[in-house]
């Protein structure tokens, strides 16, 4: 192969208390396969992480105590170097030749994870420099401006992971706007062998463009900044919007919940206040007819006090008359005559007979107070009862007001709480994601500023002989996998991918969306390699054949079709001398097994290999 490749000979994982796991890879067609959970796509994960990929390496339950990775990779002269790096991510060391992962080494030379323009001294530049590109530069807008390659501009064209084999859109674009310009001048340069150094802005741009980049240099801090604290908290922005939509339901549940405790309570407590004011009533009532029971008494005493004396006062008179007549003591008059003092009360019969009438008359309001007294008994002895009910009604709604406020509805005001303590830190947590999409798009309208100026530089652009050369490499692959209907492959320079046979490649369904996304990865390493062209030598594929256990419909079903056999059969004959990694759910056909590197993850303990880690 031109211009220098790189062959992955090794990739391990290492703790200072498990032995060592690792997975072995030759040149030609490398495949990994077997069941489901066994580590395989991770496997995919950790080749990009050692080839430059940024943060720290997924964490999976079987990785835990493993705290370093190696990966040994071989030049073009056959010279075998090995990196490692921490889990965690970080900077490299690298070593000469293929370690021993049982032997406890020390030293290496640093090397670090972030892209220095023409320096080797970092994992990108290291990686670049042994296929001839280093110090290459890409344009990045439409303004002219350039910057320098990284190894990450080609590693997503090489490492092709399970959700990007099946995008639906370009197999060359991230979909990010703000990269677009520089991916496709990435492709550019893999397909002509042309960086865009040739490319000088006008010197009114290039004043202009002074200040965009220090302005784009700050946003740049502000972004990565951004970019390291939603790492550090291991955040998705999709998980997050999914966690607002359950969370806005179960606080819609919890308030309809409330609001059906909240009605109950306040109903009972509102006839709870009813019966309470009843109560004070009837008990109000009670202590006046007690009061008045209480005078009544005081006043029939005083009653019969009076008619006590009334009575002496009449008996006395009574023995008086019967006693020997005798003079007035006051007046001197016998009392059957008359009196001479006419002030004189002596007359006894009168006296008598005025206790007498007296005595009559407070018999008769005794009598009245009696009634009286009789009546306000009577309503004592009902007043007992009905408080009493009104009571047992009180404790009746005063149990239902307590079961409403049961540990239930107490729950449910704690949840409550809870899921909208939950909301608002899911919403402080997406508002990080606004935050860093409004500075991303400000990035992106630097980069892209309205041209004021009549002096613009033409587009990135691919000629179209070189375009319609590769589709026919495109096609040629899809054929010989006997994929249906591969005639008539080009390019769509508007979407920046493949019509075939009339029909987007982006619109089929995704297991045909996987199997044309390897041709078209498969065939930019073959045509580089037919045209002495620059690549990394290598490719990676997660699952390109889903469409034989995992088709979206009919027309997205190759079971029962040669496709399977046919694309083996083709990678083992063209792919000698270069390098194809796959990671695939099914078996290859038996036929092909003796001539590939083969790895089989049982995912059963008592046979074979479990899967990328030891059990």
């Amino acid at each position: 192969m031109g211009k220098g490749s790189l062959t992955l000979k090794k990739l391990s994982f290492l703790s200072p208390t498990k032995e060592p796991a690792n997975i072995l890879f030759e040149s030609g067609l490398n495949v990994i396969c077997g069941a489901s959970d066994t580590g395989k796509s991770f496997l995919i994960e950790a080749i990009d992480f050692m080839l430059g990929g940024s943060g720290a390496l997924r964490d999976i339950p079987e990785r835990v105590g493993f705290d370093r990775v190696r990966i040994s990779i071989e030049d073009s002269k056959k010279a075998p170097f090995t990196f490692e790096r921490s889990t965690e991510g970080g900077g490299f060391k690298r070593y000469d030749g293929i370690l021993d992962d049982t032997i406890k080494i020390t030293g290496g030379t640093p090397i670090k994870a972030k892209h220095g323009h023409g320096a080797t001294d970092n994992i990108s530049g290291w990686l670049l420099n042994n296929i001839g590109l280093l110090e290459k530069v890409l344009r990045k807008n439409k303004q002219g401006v350039t910057r320098s390659l990284s190894f990450r501009d080609l590693a997503r064209l090489v490492v092709v992971d399970e959700s990007e084999i099946i995008r639906n859109t370009s197999p060359f674009l991230s979909g990010q706007v703000i990269s677009k310009t520089a991916e496709y001048s990435a492709l550019k340069l893999l397909l002509t062998g042309a960086d865009d150094s040739a490319i000088v802005p006008s010197d009114k741009q290039e004043a202009k463009l002074v200040g965009i980049a220090a302005k784009i240099e700050m946003l740049e801090q502000l972004i990565a900044d951004l970019t390291d604290e939603i790492e550090n908290k291991n955040l998705d922005e999709d998980e997050l919007n999914e966690q607002i939509k359950k969370l806005v339901i179960s606080i819609d549940e919890k308030k309809r919940d409330m609001s059906f405790f909240q009605g109950a309570l306040n109903e009972h407590i509102s006839e709870r206040r009813l019966i309470l004011r009843k109560k004070e009533d009837f008990e109000h009532r009670a202590s006046e007819v007690e009061e008045m029971l209480e005078r009544f008494a005081l006043l029939k005493k005083h009653y019969q006090i009076d008619i006590e004396r009334l009575a002496g006062i009449e008996e006395t008179g009574s023995l008086f008359v019967h006693y020997e007549k005798v003079a007035c003591p006051l007046c001197g008059s016998i009392s059957d005559e008359t009196h001479s003092d006419d002030n004189c009360e002596g007359n006894i019969e009168q006296v008598v007979f005025a206790a007498k009438k007296e005595i009559e008359k407070i018999q008769h309001l005794v009598a009245d107070l009696d009634s009286t007294v009789s009546e306000l008994n009577n309503e004592k002895a009902q007043l007992i009862p009905d408080l009493k009910e009104i009571e047992n009604s009180y404790k009746i709604v005063d149990d239902k007001i307590r079961e409403a406020i049961s540990p239930d509805f107490q729950q449910n005001q704690i949840q409550y709480t809870d899921f909208m303590e939950k909301k608002s830190e899911v919403k402080i947590n997406l508002e990080l994601f606004n935050r860093l999409s409004k500075l991303q798009q400000q990035k992106t309208d630097l980069n892209n500023p309205e041209e004021e100026d009549t002096q613009k530089i033409k587009p990135t652009s691919l000629s179209k002989m070189t375009l319609n050369k590769f589709s026919k490499t495109i096609e040629r692959i899809l054929v010989a996998w006997d994929f249906p209907n591969a005639e008539d492959v080009y390019f769509d320079e508007t979407v920046k991918d493949f019509v075939i046979s009339g029909k987007p490649r982006g619109s089929r369904g995704k297991g045909l969306r996987a199997i044309t996304h390897a041709a078209v990865t498969i065939g930019l390493l073959e045509f580089c390699k037919e045209n002495s062209l620059y690549h990394p030598g290598f490719v990676v594929l997660d699952s390109p054949l889903l469409a034989y256990y995992k088709p979206e419909g009919d027309d997205d079903n190759l079971q029962g079709s040669d496709l399977k056999e046919k694309f083996y059969d083709y990678l083992i004959k063209n792919h000698s001398d270069s390098q194809i990694i796959i990671v695939e759910n099914e078996h290859p056909p038996l036929e092909a097994e003796e001539l590939i590197n083969l790895t089989i993850f049982t995912k059963n303990p008592h046979e074979g290999r479990f899967g990328l880690f030891p059990v």
